[in-house]
Parts: C-alpha cells; sequence; structure tokens
C-alpha cells in the first residue's frame, strides 16, 4: 500500500497549474488551501506567473526548494498522466487529481487515460486520489486542498468543539460528500475528515477506510458509495471497523436502473444488486441510510453514544408533551424498538416528583412542572436506573434555550456518567443556544421522529 499519509497529512504540497485568477478552479483551489491556516508549505507550479496568490511560483516540480509529499494536480485530463510521471520521477509520493474526463467520459481517449493514472500510481508506488475528485479537507491539520464552496465559504473553527466522536466522511461524490459537512456543521457535529475518491483509478474508498481506522483518525465513519471496486479489501476493512468498535454507516446509490445509469456516468462505477449490498452491511454491522439528514443523525448517535451501547432494544421515553411522547413511542416501535412498562421502584422514584395529571409508566409524562423542577437530565437520569430499559430518549422542546441554560451542567454530566445511551428530540426548531449547549455536553440533539427512532434502533442493532 502507498504512503498515505503523504496524502492526507503532508508537509508540503505542489499545486500544479496554480492560477492568480480565484474565480476559475486552478485558483480557487490554491485560494481555498490558502485560507484556512495549513501549517505545511505551500508551493505553487506554473508556467506563466513568477508569484501567484503572494507565493513565489515554480515552473516545474523538478524547480522546486524540496520535494513536496503531495502533488495537486489542477490541470487538464489530458496532461494529468505526464505530469504524474514527472512528479513520480522527481519522488512525489502522493497526487491528488481534480480533472474530469476519464472512465467516465463517454469517449475512448478518458478510459485509456484513467489506465495510464492507475498505471503510474503503481509503477512509482503513488497514493494517488482521484482523477474526478473534489479533493479533501483534514479539517484538525486544516489542510483544505479542494475547490468545494462548501469549505471556501466555511469560517471559524472547522472542527467545532468537541475533539472526542470524530466523524470521517468518505465519498465517491464529491458534491455529496461536502454536502454532510456542510449539513452537520451548524447542528456542531464533529468531522475531523472529508474525502471524495472521484473515480478511484488507484485508491479506492475502503483504502482511506483502512488508513484512517489504522491511524485512530476518527470514531465514526460515514459513506457515500456508487460501487465497491474490491469485495476483498471491502471484507478486510469493514470487519476490521467491526472490530475495533468504529461503525459505519453508509448510502448506496444505484437500486433503480435511472440510479445506476447515473453511478455510471458520474464515476464509471459498476453497480450491483441492491439486495446483495444489503447482505454484506448487515455481515459486518454497516448501518444503511437513505438521505442526508438521516445519516447526519445516525451518524450524530453513534458518535456520541458508541461507548455505551444499549444491550437491547428497550427505550424509556421522558416527554413534558403527552403527543409528543406518544408520537415517538408508535415511531419506536414501527423501528423495532420496544417502548415497555417501567417497573414499580422506578415508577415510585418518578412519582414523587410529577403532578397526578402526569404518568410514570412509559412514556413518561413528566408534564412542564417536572422539568422546571429536575431538568431533563434528571428525569431522564430516574428513568435510566429502571432495569426495564436500555436506552432513553428526551423529548424536548429546544426552540427557547432557557431550560437548557439552566440545566447545562447537569446534562453534561448526565452525558459522561450514564452507562446508557441518552438521545434528545426536539419537536420544535431548536435555538442555536440549545444546539451549542447540547453538543458541549455531548448529547445528540435529533429534530426528525423517524429518524430519532432509527437512529436508536441501529445501535441497538450495531
Amino acid at each position: 500500500m502507498p504512503d498515505l499519509g503523504a496524502l492526507f497529512s503532508p508537509r508540503s504540497v505542489a499545486v500544479i497549474g496554480a492560477s492568480p485568477d480565484a474565480t476559475i478552479i486552478r485558483g480557487r483551489t490554491l485560494k481555498v488551501l490558502l485560507q484556512h491556516g495549513f501549517a505545511g508549505r505551500i508551493y505553487p507550479v506554473s508556467r506563466s506567473h513568477a508569484v501567484v496568490q503572494g507565493l513565489p511560483a515554480f515552473p516545474s516540480v523538478a524547480d522546486l526548494p524540496e520535494c513536496p509529499d503531495l502533488a495537486l494536480l489542477v490541470i487538464p485530463a489530458a496532461s494529468v498522466a505526464d505530469e504524474l510521471e514527472r512528479c513520480g520521477a522527481a519522488g512525489v509520493k502522493a497526487a491528488l487529481v481534480l480533472a474530469s474526463g476519464f472512465a467516465e467520459d463517454a469517449s475512448a481517449s478518458g478510459p485509456a487515460m484513467q489506465t495510464k493514472v492507475r498505471d503510474i500510481a503503481r509503477k512509482y508506488g503513488m497514493a494517488v486520489c482521484g482523477p474526478n475528485s473534489e479533493g479533501f479537507a483534514n479539517l484538525p491539520a486544516r489542510l483544505c486542498p479542494t475547490f468545494s464552496p462548501v469549505i471556501e465559504e466555511a469560517q471559524g473553527s472547522l472542527t467545532g468543539e468537541k475533539a472526542s466522536g470524530r466523524i470521517a466522511v468518505v465519498s465517491q461524490s464529491g458534491g455529496i460528500g461536502f454536502a454532510f459537512f456542510d449539513r452537520g456543521r451548524p447542528r456542531r457535529i464533529p468531522f475531523s475528515h472529508v474525502i471524495t475518491t472521484g473515480n478511484e483509478a488507484a485508491l479506492e474508498c475502503f483504502d482511506v477506510v483502512e488508513y484512517l481506522l489504522d491511524e485512530q483518525s476518527a470514531d465514526v465513519f460515514v459513506l457515500f458509495l456508487e460501487t465497491i471496486r474490491n469485495a476483498e479489501t471491502f471484507r478486510r476493512v469493514a470487519a476490521k471497523a467491526l472490530a475495533a468498535g468504529k461503525p459505519i454507516v453508509a448510502v448506496k446509490i444505484g437500486a433503480s436502473e435511472a440510479g445506476r445509469r447515473a453511478a455510471a456516468s458520474h464515476t464509471a462505477a459498476l453497480v450491483g444488486a441492491a439486495e446483495v449490498y444489503r447482505a454484506m452491511f448487515r455481515r459486518y454491522g454497516i448501518t444503511e441510510a437513505t438521505d442526508i439528514e438521516q445519516v447526519l443523525d445516525i451518524a450524530a448517535v453513534f458518535a456520541a453514544c458508541r461507548d455505551r451501547l444499549p444491550r437491547g432494544k428497550r427505550v424509556g421515553i421522558v416527554t413534558a408533551s403527552g403527543g409528543a411522547g406518544g408520537w415517538l413511542a408508535d415511531a419506536c416501535s414501527a423501528a423495532g424498538l420496544e417502548v415497555p412498562e417501567l417497573d414499580a421502584p422506578t415508577r415510585k422514584n418518578i412519582d414523587a416528583h410529577i403532578p397526578s395529571y402526569g404518568t410514570s409508566q412509559n412514556p413518561v409524562d413528566c408534564t412542564a412542572q417536572a422539568v422546571r423542577q429536575l431538568g431533563y437530565s434528571g428525569l431522564a437520569s430516574l428513568v435510566a436506573d429502571s432495569e426495564r430499559v436500555d436506552s432513553v430518549i428526551v423529548v424536548t422542546s429546544a426552540r427557547s434555550s432557557e431550560t437548557f441554560e439552566r440545566d447545562r451542567e447537569n446534562l453534561a454530566r448526565l452525558a459522561r456518567k450514564s452507562s446508557k445511551p441518552v438521545v434528545l428530540w426536539s419537536y420544535s426548531q431548536p435555538a442555536e443556544a440549545s444546539v451549542r449547549i447540547a453538543a458541549e455536553a455531548g448529547l445528540p440533539l435529533l429534530v426528525n421522529l423517524q429518524n430519532c427512532a432509527k437512529a436508536v434502533a441501529a445501535l441497538a442493532q450495531y
């Protein structure tokens, strides 16, 4: 296996084809690489300019003051093979190819050019990502060799407040890969990497997953797959992830004829039978999801609760809204979970804190009065003590952050000390402060009813 560390954690990067014009991809890619504070050395390579975006430029890789770890090729497809050959001869260990027009191109030249890329990568033992990639982001290293507008427009910290529960996105689609980050960031979901693999001429998705596993760079993996190119690699890496307790949440397209055509024209993927993939996923504990928000919800719950997996499918529900609690109970049952009546000792403890018009049976309708007195954290702790539940879902209206502000320290203590997973579901749109407090506490806050139930069911299944 080539040195993927040179690809994803380089000390120096050469941007081949760099342009001073930040409105085109060749210039925008360098701009994004520069703007997030990468600590390594960056060398523009340009035959037309002596200075590019404030940096001295060099006419070729051979003219650089050092051999870079990573060569970022932002040049037309027809020039890629020759430039990759020059990089290999110069000793460059890794390359990222952003150009399109290879095996996904219907013309005869595209597949032939992709074969050349693969052969050169093998000849020099280079770690080559792409072609037809949108690049990647190593977020802790602030290394973002990509032209994605998601990363270009990102302000402030790229990793969020929490260092634990890191989620790595590995996607065969560039746009979708960065969309996961874009939609998850306002929710303060902690990401470590977004890596888009494109046509996978040399490195495939599960090669990348294995590298991140071995480096212990992520705790949860989100995958967007058009195909699995090597079944042996898949089996080895999926088994390794399962043994390490690193959950994988995957979207696999191509169940329809139209989806199969789209995959073939997008990254030249050969899409197999959907039922075969589902069987493989079940065998290795991979959770399959169906849309972006569901992926993020399940991944967020895994990130927060991966070290306290439930022993079974029994759920305790705490709510101040009887209607919302009943609706969630129906969703849990539909997802294959159980909502059992609580045991007498637990009910006695809860009854001491709720008015007579509440109920402790499960769902526990505690009323707003009890929430005011004990907070969501105190009520969740009482339910979690029951021997009849394996996980707890707290139903809340997070629209006002007042209750979360008041309960901040106890919510964090609940997340640290509970031996059972605790998930929050807000039936109203949460305030930004509520999202921040829940994230800082280490509790996943979801807004989609069905996804909440599916995510807790995924924990139990895993």
